[in-house]
């Protein structure tokens, strides 16, 4: 009886042994997304993380990326104007998503930053922001822009598009398979001072002009003209913009 007591007391010391090891918790901040099945601690990101969207399984080769960058990289993340904290981002442009992490570590899990329109993300040289454009098609869409000039008469937003493209098999010897595809491109929007909608921006000069008052399109004109502007180059679009804000509208 005594031998078959201390068996029953050293095995239950096992078994809660057991049970604490296999219930810890991972400390630091590289459990905080789900590593070791934890939530996030963090108040503001409890309610706005989700699993990532599920990828298609595609055969084959593709070419490019759905990312802006393939690393994760650590980023200011703001809500409004309130700072929340340092994460890793990674921008999946082609679902228009922010995957985020709290760690640079592989094993940590990403996850999808819910979208929202008070979101401000210092991402490399960028300021992601999401909001509601309406591109040339006329269709209004929600996505993650970048203002890169801001003035008194015109905001201009840079948007990184992807579009996948998928590939087709070899239908005989004669004929090279294409392979799929992600195509990255770029789109640019504006808003009018005091206009509550962002509309695609047609990057010809007829149409550049068109977007302004009358009594200004002659001064613009003139100006693309003297400092022979190419208004498909990202600088020289800024300078258009940087020159149309200095023109006084007010008389």
């Amino acid at each position: 009886m005594k031998y078959f007591l201390l068996a029953v007391v050293f095995l239950s010391s096992i078994s809660v042994s057991l049970g604490q090891v296999s219930g810890q918790i991972a400390g630091g901040a590289g459990g905080a997304f789900g590593i070791g099945g934890r939530a996030t601690t963090d108040p503001f990101l409890a309610t706005r993380l989700a699993k990532l969207h599920k990828k298609n399984t595609i055969e084959g080769e593709i070419l490019g990326s759905p990312y802006l960058n393939e690393e994760f990289i650590k980023s200011k993340v703001y809500y409004g104007e309130e700072y929340i904290g340092d994460y890793y981002i990674r921008y999946n442009a082609l679902n228009s998503e922010i995957e985020i992490k709290e760690t640079a570590y592989p094993e940590e899990e990403a996850k999808r930053l819910l979208a929202d329109d008070q979101l401000r993300i210092k991402y490399g040289l960028r300021e992601l922001r999401f909001t509601t454009y309406i591109n040339k098609k006329g269709e209004t869409k929600n996505g993650y822009l970048s203002i890169i000039e801001k003035g008194k008469n015109f905001t201009l937003y840079h948007r990184l598009a992807v579009k996948f493209s998928e590939g087709k098999a070899a239908v005989n010897s004669m004929v090279m398979p294409i392979p799929s595809r992600y195509a990255q491109f770029t789109e640019y929007y504006y808003q009018q001072e005091g206009v509550n909608r962002i509309d695609q921006l047609n990057q010809k000069k007829a149409a550049v002009l068109k977007i302004l008052d009358k009594e200004d399109r002659d001064v613009v004109n003139t100006f693309l003209k003297d400092q022979k502007i190419n208004l498909d180059d990202e600088e020289d679009l800024i300078r258009t913009f940087e020159f149309i804000n200095t023109i006084d509208t007010s008389s």
